[in-house]
């Protein structure tokens, strides 16, 4: 398990409200909230990069795909 480590945050008031109120409607302590809203955020920045990076590999390959092509078709005339 990882070590805890106490911080100090200042967040605005909305924010604050609603930790409050999903602290209660899930039972969790606020510092349980936090740790998954944050843990959801890095996925999400992971999963989207991961797109990026493979819509960049697919936009590559097809490049390479059709310079493959048209030098195939240019060996065959």
């Amino acid at each position: 398990m990882a070590n805890k480590l106490k911080v100090t945050l200042s967040l605005d008031e909305d924010l604050v409200e609603a930790l409050e109120q999903i602290s209660r409607q899930t039972k969790k302590p606020r510092s349980r909230v936090v740790q998954e809203a944050l843990r959801a955020w890095r996925r999400k920045e992971l999963q989207e990069k991961l797109a990026l990076g493979y819509q960049e590999m697919a936009d590559e390959n097809l490049k390479v795909a059709e310079q493959g092509l048209s030098s195939f078709k240019e060996t065959l005339k």
